[in-house]
């Protein structure tokens, strides 16, 4: 292991500690736990997520020698950051047709009320004038 490498290496191991002391008081807090700690938390995966996997898989095969380390790290993370752009455009694309399907079995809804409607004061009317023929025929 080169000594870039052994760094890294390192710096994972203290960030491992800080998160497993995070994870402790968060355990031991609950529901009470503050939201920097549990920010802090979520931080700390995403970098070791993304250190672990730059040392343990370069960016391509005959890149990451060239790279080293650091450079793996560089790719991974702009890699990374590409992937949450673009699962957040995704997201708001996935928003907008859940409105649009909304919209659309509302209206589909307004109509269906409005048949129903129309459908019962055909009804209404029928039995009317089935009534008033049976009971003395219709009016001249």
């Amino acid at each position: 292991m080169d000594e870039e490498t052994q760094r890294y290496a390192e710096i994972i191991r203290i960030k491992q500690r800080h998160l497993h002391e995070l994870d402790k008081q968060a355990a031991t807090l609950g529901i009470e736990t503050p939201p920097h700690v549990e920010m802090q938390r979520q931080t700390l995966q995403e970098e070791l997520g993304m250190m672990e996997t730059a040392l343990e898989s370069p960016a391509s095969a005959g890149v990451g020698d060239d790279l080293g380390p650091r450079g793996r790290f560089v790719v991974n993370y702009q890699q990374n950051r590409e992937i949450k752009q673009g699962m957040a455009a995704l997201k708001v694309q996935i928003e907008t047709l859940a409105k649009t399907v909304e919209t659309g079995f509302a209206m589909h809804r307004n109509w269906i009320l409005l048949i129903g409607v129309v459908v019962i004061l055909i009804l209404v009317v029928v039995v009317a004038l089935i009534t008033a023929l049976v009971v003395g025929g219709l009016p001249k």
